[in-house]
């Protein structure tokens, strides 16, 4: 039975029959306020390069894929009073059973990562939504999140930059140690939180304030400008940031939001802007003038 039914799923996945809701095309397209909260995409990241503009001026930038990217379900969470959407990317090959039916309760193709984001009421995406990197808009600022690469077991001068003990005079055998971590009969024991040697990295980490370069919409590739955690090929949050939201700098001045996601047709995918504005020239710009 158990061999069927994995030969069952393969087959549903190499054939694609798992039928998907329309995407988001029935749905009444809402205007975006600022307090609008939108859904995030769940990409991979690629590696990084170079984007050199007609002034000659270097941009390093960090390729972002998004892999199929879905909306499987959305639901409140009473717990902290919140609509979520979840999100998931990536076509799996082998799929849990559990997963197997909450993908065909929803009739959502089975996804290789599933990931959920904090929206407001007005954002809410129906099942199967796709998601694409033109929900995204040139020029706007995102927040990547991702867990930093595996760097083992460590010590403190490499883990948190401990200067260390003396090279030459003085020392002996203790030129990389930490030190003295507390002590004596008070309080007679070690504080919790102390820096001490230990597995370093492969921790979650937010890149805030990422500005988003070019988008391209037929290989489904954002560019943010940046290095962004992870290895590559890693799987990374990628949502409107937070914190420029607050002053309202999030979008470009003008810039048509598209929300709660876009939903065009792919001519109209076409025609949607993928770089930056006419880049400024760098040497009538003034001294202390931003870009």
């Amino acid at each position: 039975m158990l061999f069927r039914f994995w030969r069952r799923l393969s087959t549903l996945v190499e054939r694609q029959e798992f039928p998907s809701i329309s995407s988001g095309a029935e749905r009444q397209q809402v205007k975006w306020t600022p307090k609008s909260v939108r859904t995030g995409l769940l990409g991979q990241k690629k590696g990084m390069t170079t984007i050199w503009d007609e002034f000659g001026q270097m941009t390093p930038v960090t390729i972002l894929q998004i892999p199929d990217c879905q909306v499987v379900h959305s639901r409140f969470h009473k717990g902290c009073d919140s609509y979520m959407v979840q999100v998931g990317s990536g076509a799996a090959r082998k799929v849990t059973k559990p997963l197997l039916f909450h993908f065909r309760r929803f009739r959502v193709a089975p996804k290789k990562k599933l990931v959920e984001f904090k929206v407001s009421e007005d954002a809410i995406l129906p099942a199967g939504t796709r998601l694409q990197a033109c929900h995204f808009v040139p020029g706007q600022y995102v927040d990547v999140q991702a867990k930093t690469i595996g760097k083992g077991f460590q010590g403190v001068m490499k883990r948190y930059g401990f200067k260390g003990g003396r090279a030459s005079h003085g020392a002996s055998l203790s030129h990389r140690q930490s030190g003295a971590i507390g002590g004596c009969q008070d309080p007679g024991r070690v504080w919790k939180g102390k820096k001490m040697a230990g597995h370093m990295g492969t921790k979650t980490c937010t890149q805030q304030n990422l500005r988003v370069v070019k988008i391209d919409t037929v290989h489904n590739l954002i560019y943010v400008k940046g290095a962004v955690p992870g290895f590559d090929n890693a799987w990374v949050k990628i949502r409107d940031a937070v914190k420029k939201q607050w002053h309202n700098k999030a979008f470009p001045q003008g810039a048509t939001v598209p929300f709660p996601t876009f939903v065009g047709k792919p001519k109209e995918r076409e025609l949607l802007p993928t770089q930056l504005p006419q880049p400024v020239d760098p040497f009538t710009r003034t001294r202390n003038e931003r870009l």
